[in-house]
């Protein structure tokens, strides 16, 4: 872990799955040795309304429990969640991961690419939650698919941590979230300007 504190800021809808995400992926930095916490904000508790997460994760046990306005690490879970809010104060040499598939920049805001003093990097999630059969109705869940992406992304923690994580907290289709888990490890793409290429 470069920094003493990473900070990580989600932005995703209610039933994407993005509370327990941030608290999985917690729990996975602190198996892998280091301190951390997760915590919310949202307000009506409805599918499809945003939903923020954070999480900070350090070498040192008491961080603050408070929004984090100036992230190392921006995960986007809906790509169509506009606001050029979801990306402010994303720090210079910082992370911003997008749930996105084909056609994407036509959704994203082309400010992100002028400029750009961060790393962008794309999984199609929601390609990967239909594949392994995580939705619920026509709402695909797409938090496990992200979660490995994130490992892959930030460095912060061991595919295998992860999982034994995932294993522990999520309760029902837990083969399916571990394979979902797994590729969105491995077909996390970066990009620059409109090109990607696999990492």
């Amino acid at each position: 872990m470069d920094r003493q504190i990473s900070e990580f800021r989600l932005h995703g809808r209610g039933g994407q799955g993005i509370v327990i995400a941030a608290s999985v992926f917690a729990e996975a930095v602190f198996r892998d040795g280091h301190y951390a916490r997760a915590f919310s904000l949202f307000g009506a508790e409805r599918r499809g309304a945003p939903v923020t997460a954070f999480i900070r994760a350090g070498t040192e046990r008491l961080m603050p429990r408070s929004r984090i306005y100036n992230p190392d690490c921006v995960v986007v879970f809906d790509a169509t969640i506009s606001g050029s809010t979801l990306y402010a104060g994303l720090k210079d040499d910082g992370l911003l991961l997008l749930n996105a598939g084909p056609g994407w920049p036509e959704t994203v805001p082309q400010e992100l690419f002028e400029n750009q003093s961060y790393r962008i990097y794309q999984v199609d999630a929601r390609e990967i939650a239909w594949k392994h059969k995580l939705a619920i109705g026509s709402f695909p869940m797409v938090n496990t698919v992200m979660l490995g992406a994130m490992a892959r992304v930030s460095g912060l923690v061991s595919i295998d941590t992860l999982l034994k994580s995932i294993k522990q907290r999520v309760s029902a289709s837990i083969d399916a979230n571990v394979k979902a888990t797994i590729d969105g490890y491995e077909n996390v793409e970066e990009v620059s300007g409109f090109v990607t290429g696999t990492i």
